[in-house]
Parts: structure tokens; sequence; C-alpha cells
């Protein structure tokens, strides 16, 4: 028997989807900036020679890498107030972890883009006076930054789509707002295909500008 089609239902429902895509949004914008911030300093620490910077962040990078990230999630939710006594919020805890994911990701984009540049430029700018970290600053980063630019894309790409993962803790991003307005309407298949096409047309111009620069 042939399904009929019913998006408007869809329609009638829209503002469902702006208001998860708002939650998704939120929660992008929180991780990126949490990952990029801590990404830098351990990227950094990573490609130190001290010893004890670099094996900290070595640990922290190849922890987050290799664990799930739900498990992640799951973790700072429901077992770290246990472990310390502080109890976040849903959207703080996905927010939270997706961050501290991103950062391992993040890290290593920095430390290769840091390792990309010659490091005979940061011994010119020390024999000119210059500090590690306004060598950093003034130099290496501003050329680094334009070799790190596809692969932030893409990873920023990929957080957009961890955000469903917020789900299982009941934040309502796309995801959840689609699985409750289908207990409601019992279109799942108008539902789910909405919800593809609104990810691909949100993660597509991202990947695109990515391969054009």
């Amino acid at each position: 028997m042939a399904y009929t089609w019913r998006f408007d239902v869809i329609w009638d429902y829209r503002d469902v989807f702006v208001r998860g895509a708002l939650v998704t949004a939120e929660l992008t914008v929180g991780a990126l900036g949490l990952g990029l911030v801590l990404g830098l300093v351990i990227g950094m620490a990573k490609g130190s020679r001290l010893r004890m910077l670099r094996v900290p962040a070595t640990v922290f990078v190849e922890f987050f890498r290799s664990t799930p990230t739900l498990v992640q999630l799951v973790w700072i939710y429901y077992s770290m107030p246990i472990l310390t006594g502080i109890q976040l919020g849903s959207t703080a805890s996905v927010i939270v972890g997706l961050g501290l994911n991103a950062a391992a990701y993040f890290a290593e984009v920095f430390r290769a883009g840091i390792a990309s540049i010659d490091r005979g430029q940061v011994e010119a700018a020390k024999s000119i006076g210059m500090r590690y970290g306004q060598a950093m600053r003034r130099i290496i980063l501003p050329q680094a930054i334009r070799r790190m630019i596809p692969p932030f894309m893409n990873e920023i790409a990929n957080l957009i789509k961890l955000t469903t993962l917020a789900s299982v803790l009941a934040v309502y991003e796309l995801l959840h707002e689609s699985q409750n307005l289908i207990t409601n309407t019992f279109r799942p298949l108008e539902v789910y295909t909405t919800l593809a096409v609104t990810f691909a047309a949100i993660i597509f111009p991202i990947i695109y500008c990515s391969r054009r620069i």
C-alpha cells in the first residue's frame, strides 16, 4: 500500500523545529567556545618540550578521543555529582561534555598547525628579544590559523551532529523535539525526513566552505 506523505503536519508544528534549532545552536556555541579555549591550551601543552605539560595533555587528548562521546556525557551528568558533589543541569552537562570532547580534537588541530610552521621562525623571534608568548601571538599563530581553518570547520560540522546526543539527557534540541513531535502526530517519516533535511541545510554550507578554503 502506497504511503501518503503529510508534510502539512510539519508546517503546522514548524515552531517545534525552530525551538529545537535554537537549543542546538546554544549547545554548539557553548561547546565550541569551551573547546577552542581548552584546545589551544592543551594543543600547545602537547607540543611542548616540557614533559610535565606534554604528558597530561597527551593523556587528556587520548582519553577523550578513545571513549564514546555519549559515555562522556552520561558520566558527567550522573557520575560526576557522586564523586565531586557538583551537579550540573542537563544542558550544562552537554555543553561541558561536548566542549571537553571537542577540545581533544581541536588540540590536535592546533598542535599540528603550530608544528607545521618552521621552528626557525620562533628562534628568529627570540633572537630579536621576543618572548615565546609574543612569538606565538604575533608570528606563529597568524600563519598556523590559515592552515587550521579547513580541519576546524570539519570539526564544527561534527560538533553540530553530536548535539543530537543531548536527547539522551532530555535536552530539547532538534532530535528530542522531533521525537516528541512523533509521539503527538504519529508521522515518523515526515518528522525524521525534515530533521535530516534541517541538519543537512545547517551543515552542508560549512562543509562546502571548508572545501572551498
